[in-house]
């Protein structure tokens, strides 16, 4: 998916839709907390989904989806919101990148 180097309609909204993505992505990692006794195979199942998400989501980073497949397998790091994250710096990145902020 090509972005548009100014701030069109539908860049704010495939933008708009990828935060909302990845808060859903965040939270399904947080799901995990809930689920007591398979919290482990339930991060272990979704930790390469997720990954695999955001890899496409950002650009096709390596590190991006790296990231958040650590933070879903290692234990007590659910909270941090790497999804999110990614998106934010992603997004920083193109605006600064294009001059629009």
């Amino acid at each position: 998916m090509s972005h548009p180097v100014h701030h069109s309609k539908k860049y704010e909204e495939i933008k708009n839709l990828k935060l909302l993505a990845s808060i859903l992505i965040d939270l399904m990692g947080m799901l995990s907390y809930l689920i007591p006794g398979a919290a482990e195979l339930f991060d272990a199942v979704w930790a390469p989904i997720s990954a695999v998400l955001v890899y496409y989501m950002f650009g096709r980073k390596l590190s991006w989806a790296s990231f958040t497949f650590l933070e879903e397998l290692l234990p007590f790091t659910d909270v941090v919101p790497s999804a999110t994250i990614a998106w934010y710096v992603y997004y920083q990145k193109m605006e600064k990148k294009t001059g629009q902020h």
